[in-house]
């Protein structure tokens, strides 16, 4: 849905005017102009322009996504990593969007975009539901799925919000409070995006309580279709706390990462850190604090155009109905660019288990592709495709934490054969998976 919403915004954005010095009604002529040229242009990539209604500063219309096949083809022009299959879950959607031009002294436009009729898969799924029906055709009635856009006169920024929901029914109460964003636009794109939520919250009465509060999320060209793009993001509290049977809670705080994708040529690299401050976990009262969580992570030379081929295949899977000899050329492709996935750093600082504190774990995995594969094995054996890539991995554990997975009975026997070397006060394991052999502390592994 993300993807769409900044499609729509991008429909009604106004490229055209630049010049702050226009009359009002200057600015509004010029705007109804170019309105007009967008929905000539949605029409032809397969959006339905229905009930519209001009008058001298406002102006509605619904748009129809019934033609989802048509719509795949515009949006995987305009935005990588859409299927048929997405747009699809879309059919039957009515989105109305109401227009005011000029709405105030710093604002160019100001929207309103809101469904009229949900897809259908959610009235097929409420099938027999009459009461549910009734509940979902009033929320669409009372506009509560509703965002309203602002577009500066420059033309340079907007800012806007999703209105505050509270919604309940005989399941539980679903809440989400304080949805604003604002950007920048450049060149007719969207260069930055900021987005906010103060809070959003799920609960089930007298059995769940899901909720997130303070998340916040900034991203460089949203849309680039190049995979050009920086990213970062905040979570103040992540909260789940159950009081059906065994009762549970796990609390996830202060929760920070980052990601940066280029690409040159046909090729993306990326890398990508997440930070976590805490997790407390609580079952049955017996507690569990993990202290300071980090992942840094790597790609290279990733062809995205063969992964999204792929990715394409396998979503459309049941219709195609493809084989491993499908797959093989789309996966060279993919490989053959010396494609790597690396790890540099998961660790976890502290652990404190009921009252006692000690030293958590890091570990590190480098990976290669193996140039020499034999691709006559994958054709009749398709699991050999695992041994396309190399890859080493680096664990340092505590004692306290290598006792406390060993006394769990499905891990021991793994434990047992698995033979650290003792480095420090602490426990080392040197794993290497090299041409389908494996490896631990350079013995082979069974």
């Amino acid at each position: 849905m993300k993807k769409i919403g900044l499609a729509l915004i991008a429909l009604v954005v106004i490229i055209g005017i630049y010049y702050t010095t226009l009359g009002s009604t200057q600015i509004v002529d010029e705007m109804k102009k170019e309105v007009n040229r967008e929905l000539t242009e949605a029409k032809k990539s397969g959006f339905v322009i229905e009930d519209r209604e001009i008058k001298e500063n406002r102006e509605r219309f619904i748009i129809d996504f019934n033609d989802t096949k048509k719509i795949t083809n515009y949006l995987k022009e305009e935005s990588r990593g859409i299927s048929e299959s997405d747009i699809e879950l879309l059919k039957g959607l009515k989105v109305a969007v109401e227009i005011e031009y000029m709405p105030t002294t710093k604002d160019a436009i100001a929207l309103d975009i809101y469904p009229v009729t949900l897809p259908e898969f959610i009235y097929l799924g409420l099938k027999g539901e009459d009461k549910k029906i009734e509940e979902v055709n009033k929320m669409v009635k009372d506009r509560l799925l509703l965002v309203h856009v602002n577009i500066n006169k420059l033309l340079s920024g907007f800012d806007g919000y999703m209105k505050d929901i509270d919604m309940s029914d005989d399941d539980g109460n679903f809440k989400m409070k304080g949805f604003v964003f604002d950007g920048e636009i450049e060149d007719e794109n969207i260069k930055n995006l900021n987005q906010k939520i103060q809070e959003m919250s799920y609960e089930v009465p007298s059995q769940l309580k899901m909720g997130l509060s303070n998340l916040k999320v900034f991203v460089s060209n949203p849309i680039d279709r190049n995979y050009n793009n920086n990213s970062n993001y905040t979570l103040e509290s992540l909260k789940i706390k159950s009081e059906n049977n065994e009762s549970f809670s796990l609390a996830i705080n202060n929760i920070s990462g980052s990601s940066q994708d280029t690409q040159k040529g046909k090729l993306a690299n990326g890398i990508a850190d997440l930070n976590i401050v805490s997790i407390d976990y609580d079952a049955n009262g017996d507690k569990t604090l993990l202290n300071n969580i980090k992942l840094d992570m790597k790609m290279n030379n990733i062809d995205m155009d063969a992964i999204l081929e792929l990715e394409e295949m396998l979503s459309n899977s049941a219709e195609n109905n493809f084989s491993i000899e499908q797959m093989i050329p789309l996966i060279k492709k993919i490989v053959s660019d010396d494609i790597s996935l690396d790890i540099p750093n998961i660790s976890l600082d502290k652990i404190t288990q009921n009252g006692k504190t000690f030293d958590g774990f890091k570990l590190q995995i480098s990976t290669k592709v193996d140039k020499k594969f034999d691709w006559k094995l994958a054709e009749s054996d398709p699991l050999a495709m695992t041994n396309i890539f190399d890859a080493k991995m680096n664990i340092e554990a505590s004692n306290e934490l290598v006792d406390i997975i060993s006394s769990n009975p499905q891990a021991m026997m793994m434990m047992m054969v698995m033979q650290p070397v003792e480095k420090s006060g602490k426990k080392h394991y040197d794993i290497e998976f090299t041409k389908g052999s494996l490896k631990i502390n350079g013995k082979p592994f069974m």
